[in-house]
């Protein structure tokens, strides 16, 4: 039988016997082992019964489970700073033998977890241009890389769902089925590299009826970046591009076809090229 221990239960234990140094966090006994996440020379040292384990910058220990007699911990590991989210890693405690750990996930990009039966699975989040990634553990075997799942929007969104105004960021046009295929009959074969793009660090907002939304390439905003404009009243999508050191390209072009308002925001948008 595989069960999941209540978190909040776990970290009241934990925090009320924790005992804190100079150099050292020492938390409450787990299947009998003691965990130590201790800091050296400005890292995290993550160590079980005195032997360690895994060296970062951050570490946490975020959810345990049970898994027949084997205890597991998830936790979290990062370098720091903002280039990549924390990346997942598992500790378990087997009824015999060493606790073991498995991770952290080789992956950039947030990464989530749930019970799948008598297992974990991790994935990436569905994100449009981009292949979920996922993992499995399980305690016999490990961490296992599964089959990617392509991104495929929801099809049971339109343009008319447009009006609800739940659009916050230019990736949102592209998890709606019925926006992404105008997307895609006025960008052709630039619509994999352009949706990839408008993935990327960006926002939006409803300006009327109508959604404007830009995104960048992280950490190089004014060496690549897009535009895209929803028409709502004649449902019609428009994008403008500029390629790392190419000039601004517009779909569909030329650019008079642009109703008035989509003209002034790509307008205002090209200001940052001169």
């Amino acid at each position: 039988m595989t069960r999941r221990l209540i978190l909040t239960f776990s970290l009241a234990g934990w925090l009320a016997g924790l005992a804190v140094s100079a150099n050292a966090v020492e938390l409450e006994k787990i299947a009998g082992r003691t965990i130590e996440i201790k800091e050296r020379d400005f890292e995290k040292v993550l160590a079980v019964d005195g032997r360690e384990l895994h060296t970062n910058a951050i570490i946490f220990l975020d959810d345990i489970y049970a898994f027949d007699g084997t205890v597991v911990v998830v936790g979290t590991s990062s370098v720091g700073g903002n280039a990549c989210e924390g990346s997942p890693f598992v500790l378990s405690f087997p009824e015999k033998g060493a606790p073991r750990i498995d991770g952290p996930l080789d992956s950039c990009t947030p990464v989530s977890h749930a019970v799948e039966g008598s297992t974990l699975l991790f994935s990436t989040a569905s994100v449009p241009g981009r292949d979920t990634e996922r993992w499995q553990w399980s305690v016999d075997r490990g961490m296992t890389p599964l089959a990617p799942v392509a991104f495929q929007p929801d099809e049971a969104r339109g343009w008319s769902n447009l009006r609800e105004r739940t659009f916050t960021h230019p990736s949102d046009a592209f998890n709606n089925a019925e926006i992404a295929a105008s997307f895609k009959m006025v960008l052709g074969s630039d619509f994999t590299q352009f949706q990839q793009l408008m993935a990327g660090v960006g926002s939006g907002q409803f300006k009327g009826d109508d959604f404007v939304g830009t995104a960048c390439r992280p950490h190089a905003c004014l060496d690549e970046a897009g535009l895209i404009y929803l028409s709502s009243s004649d449902r019609r999508a428009y994008a403008a591009w500029k390629p790392h050191g190419e000039r601004i390209a517009v779909f569909p072009a030329p650019v008079t076809e642009w109703p008035e308002k989509a003209r002034a925001e790509l307008k205002e948008w090209a200001k940052q090229w001169p």
